[in-house]
C-alpha cells in the first residue's frame, strides 16, 4: 500500500483526489494539508512515500515547498498537480527535486499512473507536457548550434549582467557590434527580451561559476 499525503488548499479538490486514488489503486491517503506549513508539520508526524503538491499554495509556492521537503525528507517522492502548464513551472519543480508533474486537466486518467510511477522511483510527466518539454529542448539545442561563437559569447556576458559597454571592453569590440551580435543571437534563439535571455541562460547553465 502506497501512503500518500495531499497538499492542496481546496478541500473539495482534495476530496476528489482522495476518492480517485483510493478507489482505483493500492493507495492510502494518510493525511491532507492546505498550506506548506501544515504539510511540514504533517509529514513530521506521519510516514508517507509520496506527497502530491499543488504548485500554488496560500503561504508558499509548491516549488519552494518541494525544495524544503526534499531537504528534510530525502526519501519522499514529490509529485506536482497543477493547473499551470507553463514549462517554467515544470522545470522549476523538477529542478527543486520533484519526481513528477501532472496537469489538473489530466487528473482523471493520469494521476494514478503518476503516483505509481514516482513511488517506483521513476519520473513522470503527463504526455502532453513531456512532448512540449522535449520539443523545446530540441529547438534550444538546434538554435544554440547555429549561434556563432561570438554571438554566444556576447549573450553569455549580457546574461551575467554586464552592460553593452562592459562587454565591448571585455571583447575589444564596439558597443554597436555588441548590439548587433545581441540582436542576431536573440533572433536565432527566438528570444525577445533580457528576461527571456536570463531564463534561457539559467536553463543552459551559463550562469554557473
Amino acid at each position: 500500500m502506497i501512503r500518500v499525503v495531499l497538499v492542496e488548499d481546496h478541500v473539495l479538490v482534495r476530496s476528489g483526489i482522495r476518492y480517485l486514488l483510493e478507489a482505483r489503486g493500492p493507495i492510502r491517503v494518510v493525511g491532507e494539508a492546505g498550506t506548506g506549513e501544515e504539510a511540514l508539520a504533517l509529514l513530521a508526524e506521519r510516514e508517507a512515500e509520496v506527497a502530491i503538491l499543488d504548485v500554488s499554495l496560500p503561504d508558499c509556492t509548491g516549488i519552494d515547498l518541494c525544495r524544503v521537503l526534499k531537504a528534510r525528507f530525502p526519501h519522499l517522492k514529490l509529485l506536482a498537480l497543477s493547473m499551470h502548464e507553463d514549462l517554467e513551472y515544470v522545470r522549476g519543480f523538477l529542478q527543486a527535486g520533484g519526481q513528477g508533474y501532472v496537469s489538473k486537466a489530466a487528473v482523471d486518467h493520469e494521476l494514478l499512473d503518476a503516483v505509481l510511477a514516482v513511488a517506483r522511483g521513476e519520473r513522470y510527466l503527463n504526455p502532453s507536457l513531456a512532448m512540449r518539454l522535449a520539443m523545446e529542448m530540441v529547438q534550444e539545442e538546434g538554435s544554440e548550434e547555429i549561434l556563432s561563437p561570438r554571438e554566444e559569447e556576447v549573450l553569455r556576458l549580457l546574461a551575467q549582467g554586464l552592460s553593452h559597454k562592459e562587454v565591448a571592453e571585455r571583447l575589444s569590440i564596439s558597443e554597436k557590434t555588441v548590439a548587433t551580435y545581441r540582436e542576431r543571437g536573440l533572433e536565432k534563439l527566438g528570444l525577445r527580451s533580457r528576461s527571456d535571455l536570463l531564463r534561457y541562460a539559467v536553463r543552459k547553465g551559463w550562469l554557473r561559476g
